[in-house]
């Protein structure tokens, strides 16, 4: 049996990762002084960073027959988030000084709400009409 995400899986998917992102770059932005971007600047400017990382990430979880949303694919996605989360704090938040203490901690904030973002991305995926295609 094969199982895919149609086009309208991909947008319920994209549509929630953007929304959380967008509240996470509210609260950033509240923490920290100065910046200028507008919180769903930043949302999406996050979301495109992890589709583009994440279809790399899905193909190296499938070369590796890591299976998604289990343990070892959320500790594969671990470095990866982190660093996505990073790139975005020093694109948004971080400048014109790095703070490495604070970065890692908003990065660390940023994982968990990226992991807490699956669920119900991946839910509106196979329960929303057009979310995915079985045959």
């Amino acid at each position: 049996m094969a199982m895919g995400a149609d086009a309208l899986g991909v947008v319920y998917f994209c549509a929630i990762k953007f929304g959380g992102y967008t509240a996470m770059a509210a609260v950033l932005r509240r923490r920290y002084p100065g910046p200028t971007a507008a919180p769903w600047a930043v949302g999406l400017v996050r979301t495109l960073i992890g589709l583009a990382v994440g279809l790399g990430v899905m193909l190296a979880a499938a070369h590796l027959h890591v299976i998604p949303a289990s343990a070892a694919f959320y500790l594969l996605l671990l470095p990866v988030r982190f660093a996505e989360w990073l790139l975005l704090l020093r694109l948004f938040y971080e400048r014109p000084e790095w703070r490495w203490k604070r970065a890692l901690g908003w990065a660390s904030i940023g994982y968990v709400w990226s992991c807490l973002l699956d669920l119900p991305a991946l839910a509106a995926v196979f329960l929303l009409p057009g979310g995915v295609w079985i045959c």
